[in-house]
């Protein structure tokens, strides 16, 4: 299998501050942290290192980057390669190049640590992916690829661009073989509901769910049942209060399957919450790593799996050798 994340790649600069700036004030980071990130990015990271448990398969999915990223030759891009390649994952196969631009998406972090809480205030001076680009690259992995069968994962950003995509991706008679799984965090980008009929897994960010009204996971994956297509599995992280997942009934008056989970913490009392960012992008790697590589574990061994691993992540700066702690699990 290929599994393609289609997203934006970024340059995350993470400053540490002892409690949120006044504003028009001076106020002393106590670390600067520079990395790579960005939603297909960290997801892809995670996922990487999570092919540790598939040493005995004889064909281990492809993982490919599908992302507009500066100049081949700028440092950004250079930077993004790199961190990328550490973890055994390259961007030729499939990225796209702006020329006429040196420097990637960014993000600054405010990392508040008496809260534990971050503040994002991100720019991204790159064109977005056009829809005939995207038709281009995935025409193109197609043919190279060794198997027919493909899981398109969208980060969910551009309605305009992201529907028409995954409408190509239902239409054509020979991608029959196609698994789409969409990403709709940002309420502002309330045009990607159209994707959730064509979509196979759906992860629904708390953010995006709260906007609409609703106060838990449950209620809120109630009411999108609905609009998705038969089997579907859709998933609502809540934070502090856990993860929720449904599969949609195959049969139409059958049971839907419902699954939910506390947020995972740690037994050992020196553990402490250090470092959110990116914990989402990990649920997602976990489910998406469990959805196509455990086909044998229950939907419930699945969510435990990811909400575990994206527990781990917060108590750990980044995602260097995150899958470590999880040795016990067998595919």
């Amino acid at each position: 299998m290929n599994i393609v994340c289609v997203g934006a790649v970024y340059i995350d600069t993470i400053l540490t501050v002892p409690h949120y700036p006044v504003e028009d004030q001076k106020l002393r980071a106590s670390k600067r942290t520079r990395r790579r990130g960005g939603n297909c990015g960290n997801t892809l990271e995670v996922f990487q290192q999570l092919l540790q448990f598939l040493l005995n398969s004889s064909s281990p999915p492809k993982l490919h980057l599908l992302a507009i990223l500066p100049a081949k030759d700028s440092i950004d891009t250079k930077l993004i390669s790199k961190s990328l390649e550490k973890q055994q994952l390259r961007l030729e196969s499939a990225c796209i190049y702006r020329s006429e631009f040196q420097e990637a998406a960014s993000s600054y972090i405010i990392k508040n640590e008496n809260k534990s809480s971050r503040t994002i205030v991100s720019i991204n001076e790159l064109p977005e992916m056009t829809v005939m680009e995207f038709i281009a690259k995935a025409e193109d992995i197609s043919a190279n690829a060794e198997t027919t069968k493909m899981w398109y994962h969208f980060e969910g950003r551009i309605p305009e661009v992201t529907c028409p995509c995954v409408e190509w991706l239902r239409k054509l008679p020979e991608r029959q073989d196609v698994t789409i799984s969409i990403e709709l965090e940002k309420p502002e980008r309330i045009g990607l509901k159209d994707v959730v009929p064509h979509a196979n897994v759906v992860f629904y960010s708390k953010l995006w769910a709260t906007a609409l009204g609703y106060s838990d996971p449950r209620s809120f994956l109630e009411a999108q049942i609905s609009s998705a297509r038969d089997g579907a599995v859709l998933c609502c992280t809540w934070g502090s209060g856990g993860a929720t997942v449904v599969r949609k009934s195959l049969l139409p008056n059958g049971d839907h399957k419902w699954e939910s989970v506390k947020a995972w913490t740690s037994q050992d009392p020196q553990h402490s919450i250090v470092d959110t960012i990116g914990a989402g992008d990990t649920f997602v790697a976990g489910m998406l790593f469990a959805l196509t590589c455990s086909r044998e574990r229950s939907l419930k061994q699945k969510l435990v799996f990811a909400n575990e691993l994206a527990g781990r992540k917060v108590i750990q700066e980044g995602f260097d050798d995150l899958t470590m702690q999880m040795r016990g699990y067998n595919t």
